[in-house]
């Protein structure tokens, strides 16, 4: 073989391999663009893309066809049931381009199911402790839950990975937007209210009952990615809450032990007094 000839080999060599070295990259980059932007939804965008029926699944089809060609559309439409089957995998590029015309189609209750499964995952969690008189009732103790989580909700600030979940399932509609919002913060309130009290009624009678022994008593009740402490005391004269840090929960007791201990105290004296009375 000549010098010549192999020099022109080895460019086309070196050439194809640079190409196919420039897609993989772009199929990387364009797979880490999709998970920055589905985060935890991608298996349930992808389940809902392999799920569409047949005419739904050609218009998206005809969509792709017309953003990237005939032999793009073609290629997808042949190798879906071997991606379904988990047979190939789907490249970071193609993915990208198909499931980003998934949004504008995808009905509003599908959207509102993602985010739940979302917000399920890397919704924002709280603490707080939640201090009730021995004679408070269920739906006092839970009107005062809802103020708290609803408060905490409406104060809420979506980290930016978590709002590009939310613009990508919004497709550029601020109002569709506001929807989900609006839905996943309604949902966070329902669920942390229906959790306490489905649990309050027992919860309180246990409390009521070995609280009669000690005085004061703690349980924590997890409603969510919410944990409330809440803590019956006999020294307690209303209802509150308070957002539980590492010292809050500890002060409180303590607090709590000496009141109850200062009362023991003055019991004891008065007691002497009454038991002196009669002596004399």
């Amino acid at each position: 073989m000549s010098r010549g000839r192999y020099r022109s080999t080895s460019r086309g060599y070196y050439g194809s391999r640079s190409y196919a070295l420039q897609r993989a990259l772009a199929h990387i980059a364009a797979a880490k663009r999709l998970t920055a932007q589905l985060g935890g939804m991608d298996q349930a965008v992808k389940a809902y893309f392999f799920a569409l029926p047949p005419s739904e699944l050609a218009a998206v089809l005809d969509e792709y066809e017309r953003r990237y060609g005939r032999p793009a559309r073609e290629y997808a439409a042949n190798t879906i049931p071997k991606w379904r089957t988990g047979r190939v995998q789907m490249g970071g590029m193609i993915a990208e381009r198909l499931f980003n015309l998934l949004p504008p189609r995808m009905p509003l209750a599908v959207k509102f199911k993602l985010v739940e499964g979302l917000w399920h995952h890397v919704g924002p969690s709280s603490k707080y402790q939640l201090r009730v008189t021995p004679d408070a009732n269920v739906a006092q103790i839970v009107e005062s839950v809802r103020l708290k989580i609803s408060e905490f909700v409406a104060n809420y600030k979506i980290p930016p990975d978590l709002e590009r979940r939310f613009d990508w399932l919004a497709a550029g509609d601020v109002a569709v937007k506001q929807l989900l919002l609006g839905h996943i913060q309604e949902i966070e309130k329902t669920v942390a209210v229906e959790a306490i009290r489905a649990q309050l009624p027992v919860m309180l009678e246990h409390l009521r009952s070995a609280g009669s022994h000690t005085g004061r008593l703690a349980q924590i009740v997890r409603a969510g990615q919410h944990e409330l402490e809440i803590v019956m005391c006999s020294t307690v004269t209303k209802i509150s809450a308070e957002k539980l840090d590492k010292t809050t929960s500890s002060r409180f007791i303590r607090i709590c032990d000496a009141i109850l201990i200062y009362l023991i105290v003055i019991l004891c004296f008065m007691l002497m007094i009454i038991f002196q009375s009669y002596i004399v």
